[in-house]
């Protein structure tokens, strides 16, 4: 039986989502650093979550930031950690499960990422234990950013109909076979609102290749920070 090492790896090598052979930072990325940079921030420590090959991590360092990646595979990881190395830049990359226990400093973290990671971890639980350590990890005055693909979504949406987990909004993909939850706008608010408050959330529509074919696109797009005295469990 495959792992998901092993979906992830022969997804990559199959290249059939734009994340797994893109090498420019993602928009949305781009959008939110235009923003913290507005709130006079230019410095700190970064956690990439889902780093993959590093194309936002790079973005991050490259714009004054500490960074710390994690991704499933070790393969992408020496990608990352080999591209820092000739750009000397600040960029440690971990392989690493997000849904398991992170080895990160509590309250260090300046700002948080998640670019159609998140997404992928198909159980609520485990789900609820990333938000918990993005909760003790980030500073009181930091920022998560997060992007995922809408229940709107051109390529992932028309999937519901055929999940037997619609209800969950669980989809599979065709191809690669991973799973994931799709969201709105309402969902990933009140998902989020147990450990963070919400600062922004837009969505995003674009045309994008999905193995080959164009799609119409919807990204979900959030900014939270923390919330004061929570009662952590």
């Amino acid at each position: 039986m495959k792992t998901n090492q092993d979906v992830w790896q022969e997804e990559y090598n199959r290249q059939g989502i734009p994340s797994s052979y893109r090498i420019d930072p993602s928009k949305p990325l781009i959008k939110f650093l235009s923003w913290i940079k507005e709130k006079k921030i230019y410095e700190g420590k970064a956690l990439d979550i889902g780093c993959g090959k590093g194309r936002n991590s790079i973005y991050l360092a490259q714009n004054g930031f500490d960074v710390t990646g994690f991704d499933l595979l070790e393969s992408n990881i020496e990608i990352v950690n080999r591209q820092a190395k000739d750009l000397k830049l600040p960029i440690q990359a971990k392989a690493k499960d997000v849904s398991t226990c992170w080895d990160v400093e509590k309250v260090s973290i300046t700002i948080a990422i998640d670019i159609f990671c998140y997404k992928h971890i198909t159980n609520k639980q485990l789900q609820k234990k990333i938000r918990s350590q993005l909760y003790h990890t980030l500073k009181p005055e930091g920022y998560i950013f997060i992007s995922l693909a809408s229940e709107e979504d051109g390529f992932y949406g028309p999937l519901l109909q055929q999940s037997t987990n619609s209800e969950e909004k669980i989809i599979v993909d065709p191809y690669s076979k991973i799973s994931s939850f799709l969201y709105s706008k309402e969902s990933l608010i009140e998902e989020f609102s147990d450990f963070f408050q919400l600062i922004d959330i837009y969505e995003q529509e674009s045309v994008s290749p999905m193995y080959g074919k164009e799609y119409e696109r919807k990204v979900i797009n959030a900014i939270f920070s923390k919330k004061e005295n929570i009662h952590l469990f």
